[in-house]
């Protein structure tokens, strides 16, 4: 019975092995009987699996025991130390310097020129040199009298660099010659030049200290103590002790000024002598923000005068500016003033041809308001706009002096005068190529006065109401330079009083002029043969005309001088 069973389910098995290939191989199946005997009933044995997972085996290989000897040898091995150069900046080589310049020229009316530079070369330690300068012309103008000048200057200078200081000084002798030459010579001859001769010599020094801090926890400090004596031809002498200190440091984030000064005066001339002293002190503080930066001070002035009392007057010192666009557009207002001492060597500086022994007193500039706007247009132009009003007691005027028939010049008169100021700048600049700069004011005077019987009306004499200038500097390969200036002075009055000047008045017989305005150019060339050697040639009043500068003193007519500069 279960060979029968075994036997049927072989060949079942083997009908439907043939029946799906013959599927697969699309054959046709014929039709086939079967004759089932019992139900087939299929099993599956059961599935064994190997469950033997993998592993590593953990064996430390036993570290073989080695075993050698040194055997140890001397051997000479030399060697010698090379000295390194030192590092060098590649492409910025140091400018080669010379110690000693010299120029020389001479031009028209007589005119020799000759000056000498000489300093030392870089040093860490210290700085020094010398100067020397001398300048004369000779000049006959057609209808006035000898209009001669000389200008000659020794200085040395030097400064000694110490770790945190700088100490510096220097020693300088001017002696300036001129000639009062503003007289008719059809009416009042005169064959001898020295009696209308003014010389004025100028022996002085100075030394100062200043430290150099960079951190905020010192307070820096500038020291400076100044001498001169200035002497004329006619026995007028001036001595001056000037001493300035400046103490600065950090309170907070705010610096803190405190500029401290006394100034001396000694005046002495054939008919008296006076002292006088003033001491300032003018402490502020400044502040700053990302766009904005404020000075906040005020100034104190003691005034003592040998025959008069003292008086202490006060000023205000406030300043404000804020960087509106990128230093494009800058305003800036404030308010200040001060006390300004005129002296025999400010007053000669600016006109030579006073009479000896000039009136003094002090300018009491009580307030000056401004405001106005600066910055750069561009990369290579900037701009500058300011306007200003102040008040001013006994501002100084020149008027001519005719008390001396020959030695006409001119006193100082003192009036008090309100002044309204418009003031203009304007820079171009391309590299090192082209400079181009002008500028202008704009002066209006308001003089208060008292109508008395027998005065002048006060007017700002010498003063013009409206100055221009201009200026250009072409540089061609740093081988041709030209220089050129143009400039205009408006219309002036100017005054001479017959008999000298009273007090803030003219008195008896008077003149007034006007002085026309002008208009003049002047024109500078360089030619640079090499680096040691190079020629110029200056000119002077391009107009050709003669024009006063000061009423009766007529300039010089077209000058010329040529040269040449030497560098060793």
């Amino acid at each position: 019975m279960k060979t029968k069973i075994i036997f049927v389910a072989c060949f079942t098995f083997c009908f439907l092995f043939l029946s799906a290939t013959n599927l697969c191989g699309q054959k046709v199946l014929k039709d086939t009987m079967v004759n089932v005997v019992k139900s087939f009933q299929p099993t599956i044995a059961d599935a064994y699996k190997i469950n033997d997972p993998p592993a590593i085996k953990d064996s430390i290989p036993t570290a073989p025991q080695l075993v050698y000897f040194i055997n140890s040898k001397n051997f000479f091995t030399p060697f010698t130390v090379e000295t390194l150069r030192p590092a060098k900046m590649v492409g910025e080589p140091l400018t080669k310097l010379y110690p000693a310049l010299i120029k020389v020229g001479f031009g028209n009316y007589y005119t020799p020129y000759a000056e000498i530079f000489y300093n030392n070369l870089r040093s860490k330690d210290m700085a020094y040199g010398a100067h020397l300068k001398h300048f004369s012309s000779k000049a006959d103008m057609e209808g006035y009298g000898f209009g001669g000048l000389s200008d000659n200057q020794i200085e040395f200078y030097g400064k000694k660099f110490l770790r945190k200081h700088t100490l510096s000084g220097n020693l300088d002798y001017n002696r300036n010659v001129i000639h009062y030459y503003g007289y008719d010579t059809s009416l009042i001859p005169i064959s001898d030049n020295d009696y209308i001769k003014q010389r004025y010599s100028n022996i002085g020094g100075n030394v100062s200290l200043q430290s150099h801090y960079t951190d905020s926890v010192h307070t820096n400090y500038f020291l400076k103590l100044n001498y001169y004596n200035l002497m004329d031809f006619y026995n007028t002498s001036e001595n001056n002790i000037y001493a300035y200190g400046d103490f600065n440091g950090y309170y907070e984030k705010q610096l803190i000024h405190v500029p401290v000064t006394v100034d001396y005066y000694n005046h002495k001339s054939t008919a008296d002598t006076s002292n006088s002293v003033l001491i300032g002190l003018a402490p502020y503080l400044t502040a700053k923000g990302d766009k904005w930066s404020t000075r906040i001070g005020v100034g104190i002035s003691i005034e003592g005068n040998q025959n008069n009392k003292s008086r202490f007057l006060f000023y205000p010192n406030i300043d404000f500016n804020y960087n509106v666009v990128a230093n494009i557009i800058v305003p800036y207002a404030g308010i200040t003033g001060g006390l300004k001492k005129n002296s025999l060597k400010t007053l000669t500086d600016e006109n030579p041809f006073l009479v000896p022994n000039p009136s003094m007193k002090n300018t009491n500039e009580k307030w000056e308001m401004y405001a106005g706007l600066r910055g750069s247009i561009s990369k290579t132009l900037s701009y500058s706009a300011r306007t200003s009003y102040k008040k001013s007691e006994d501002m100084y005027f020149f008027v001519n002096d005719n008390s001396d028939l020959v030695k006409k010049g001119f006193n100082v008169l003192y009036q008090d005068a309100n002044v309204w100021n418009l003031h203009g700048e304007l820079q171009f600049q391309s590299n090192e190529k082209i400079k181009l700069f002008a500028k202008g004011d704009y002066n209006s005077y308001l003089i208060p006065y008292e109508k008395v019987a027998g005065t002048l009306e006060s007017k700002p004499w010498h003063r013009p109401a409206l100055q221009l200038t201009f200026s250009a500097n072409y540089n061609l390969k740093n081988k041709i330079v030209v220089n050129a200036d143009v400039f205009f002075i408006g219309n002036r009055q100017a005054v001479s009083a017959t008999n000298g000047i009273g007090t803030n008045i003219l008195v008896n017989a008077y003149s007034i002029t006007t002085l026309k305005s002008i208009v003049d150019a002047n024109l500078s060339l360089e030619y640079r043969y090499s680096k040691k050697l190079s020629a110029f040639l200056n000119f002077n009043n391009l107009g050709f005309k003669r024009y006063e500068i000061w009423n009766n003193y007529p300039s010089y007519k077209f000058n010329f001088l040529a040269g040449v500069s030497v560098i060793f």
